[in-house]
């Protein structure tokens, strides 16, 4: 994957192979890649206060390394590479990399989003892609710091296969656009389909779907409309 990041990120160089994510990320959309995708929306809603999503991809497009290195006097401990986009306030998406740097602490210190260069053969790897958007019937509006995770899973098997994730931060009202991305030489027919959503913030859920979408193959082209249920608060 070619990355085209500030000298700045230079002189970061990776110590160990790429480091896979532990039970309990896999248990819910990836810690880091909502670290990250929460350190973009942050830095863009200081930018530009009505700014529309960010988002980014995590299974199986997400890179997690472990490095050792220094950023000024910030030791950077993990480094993580991906895909995913940004929406205009037109409509229009745009297709970007992200490098994603974190401390000892787990905590995003710095996100450097790219566009893909096109002009120069830079695109992003086939795929077959589920787009559809999430939103819930409350009328309130959504709160600040909430993201948008979503996910497509294979549960034919025991424990599930995550076929495609994408975490997405939000300066607007909803209903949130997504998009899954999974490898276009993924097979899809013979699955058992489903997708799951939750608006969280602090990876508190707030609201999510009651019952997992189901999605026949013929789903997948169709454009999918999620309607999510409050979270009870839970009782002491």
């Amino acid at each position: 994957m070619r990355l085209f990041l500030p000298a700045l990120l230079a002189g970061l160089v990776a110590t160990s192979a790429t480091a896979p994510a532990n039970a309990q990320d896999l248990a819910e959309p990836t810690a880091v890649l909502s670290r990250c995708a929460g350190k973009a929306g942050t830095d863009l809603r200081k930018a530009d206060p009505a700014f529309v999503t960010v988002a980014f991809d995590g299974e199986p497009w997400l890179t997690v390394e472990r490095t050792e290195e220094k950023v000024g006097d910030t030791m950077i401990a993990t480094t993580v590479t991906g895909i995913g986009s940004r929406r205009r306030k037109d409509g229009t998406s745009v297709p970007l990399r992200f490098t994603c740097l974190l401390d000892d602490k787990g905590q995003a210190v710095m996100v450097h989003m790219g566009p893909l260069l096109r002009t120069q053969g830079d695109v992003l790897p086939p795929a077959t892609v589920i787009e559809g958007a999430a939103s819930y019937l409350d009328r309130m509006a959504l709160p600040r710091g909430v993201e948008l995770q979503v996910r497509l899973l294979d549960t034919s098997q025991k424990p599930a296969e995550v076929l495609a994730e994408q975490v997405v931060r939000s300066g607007w009202q909803v209903p949130i656009p997504f998009s899954l991305r999974v490898p276009k030489e993924t097979r899809l027919d013979g699955r058992r389909l489903v997708i799951t959503a939750r608006f969280a913030s602090a990876r508190q859920p707030l609201f999510q779907l009651r019952d997992e979408r189901v999605l026949s193959v013929a789903d997948l082209h169709k454009y999918v409309i999620l309607s999510l249920d409050r979270v009870s608060a839970a009782k002491p």
